[in-house]
């Protein structure tokens, strides 16, 4: 009998899984359909083609799909397209609505259905909508005992809704995190008062959430991965660390951002394919003519143009061969796991803020 196993069916949406299918025909063709209702009630869905081995199983860890070169554990996601092709959005209307991936498996005949149920927060994560003190967004704390660091999440573009969606898995790693809400997003040469929101944001989330060691991170990506350098460099002395990713701006404005005046640790991360690339290049050669004494990691990846997000969600539409699906999909749980690898190494330096952090 067909059967399909999981062996996390249902867990946070960065967990690996490790699916198989078991109860075919030796050798024979073994179709993977999926569906998931994404954002907007849009649905999304993908199929696959596997060939089973001599025991009649197929693992998707290690199975190579028919007409593809190379083996992703959760490639059915990844390759997954939306009905509707105009809409782009990979995560459910709300961080606490959880994604619920129908899987269908067929070969000779036989059949087997499950779910794969993916989560942006756990129980523990408690969501508040802010509007106090001129700091307006969403804030996500997890609810566990103990002191917690802070992270402030900021806008892809002005006009795009807060990212609730990164604010949520940061919390379910241990960290309070804000996902806050602004309407112009400030250039590189704006005044303290064109600064003076994401100042109460910073004030308050030190002042008002009393984080760990005093420890407030910032991230951004598109437009927020350059307005989080900029918060850092005026900000530094209450920006303890920035994250940026795939910045919108061009490599020709990195030098208006004294990049070198931050007084924490650095991420960037970007495709060497995307404009970023340039971007980040030059600050990393800004920083190092001036000699800058903390940490700075660069994650440049080979084969990515767009779409560098947190890992297990559809990568297809920024991709135009199967190639770059494996090589984007890959950098995004290697981007992700890096950023929060980069966080708990920041905190503990925070706990010893006298020392070099090169």
């Amino acid at each position: 009998m067909l059967q399909i196993a999981i062996d996390f069916p249902d867990s946070l949406i960065d967990i690996d899984r490790k699916i198989t299918i078991s109860g075919a025909a030796a050798h024979q063709l073994v179709t993977v359909q999926t569906m998931t209702e994404r954002g907007g009630g849009q649905v999304w869905r993908s199929q696959l083609v596997y060939k089973s081995d001599a025991q009649g199983k197929v693992d998707l860890s290690t199975a190579v799909p028919e007409g593809m070169e190379t083996a992703l554990p959760l490639q059915l996601l990844y390759e997954q397209r939306p009905e509707n092709a105009a809409t782009q959005d990979v995560y459910p209307l709300s961080v606490h609505h959880a994604l619920h991936t129908q899987i269908d498996v067929s070969s000779e005949g036989q059949q087997a259905q499950t779910v794969l149920t993916q989560r942006l927060a756990t129980e523990t994560v408690q969501r508040v909508e802010l509007d106090q003190d001129g700091v307006k967004g969403v804030f996500f704390v997890p609810t566990f005992a103990g002191d917690k660091p802070a992270v402030l999440v900021l806008k892809s573009a002005a006009e795009q809704p807060v990212q609730e969606e990164l604010a949520a898995l940061y919390a379910a790693r241990g960290y309070m995190a804000l996902a806050l809400d602004y309407a112009h997003t400030p250039a590189a040469e704006a005044s303290k008062e064109d600064l003076a929101l994401f100042e109460c944001a910073l004030r308050w989330l030190r002042e008002s959430c009393k984080p760990k060691h005093q420890f407030v991170a910032v991230c951004g990506t598109g437009q927020g991965a350059q307005l989080a350098l900029l918060l850092g460099v005026r900000f530094s002395l209450e920006v303890s660390a920035v994250i940026a990713w795939e910045p919108a701006t061009s490599q020709f404005e990195a030098q208006l951002i004294a990049v070198d005046q931050l007084q924490g640790p650095l991420l960037m991360a970007s495709g060497k394919a995307h404009h970023g690339s340039a971007y980040f290049k030059q600050v990393v050669a800004q920083l190092e003519q001036s000699g800058f004494d903390y940490r700075v990691q660069w994650y440049n990846f080979e084969g990515v143009a767009a779409g560098l997000q947190p890992p297990h969600v559809p990568v297809r539409l920024h991709c135009d061969v199967a190639s770059q699906v494996v090589d984007l999909a890959t950098a995004n749980k290697t981007l992700w796991f890096g950023v929060i690898a980069f966080l708990h190494q920041a905190v503990a330096e925070a706990a010893t803020p006298n020392q070099l952090h090169a």
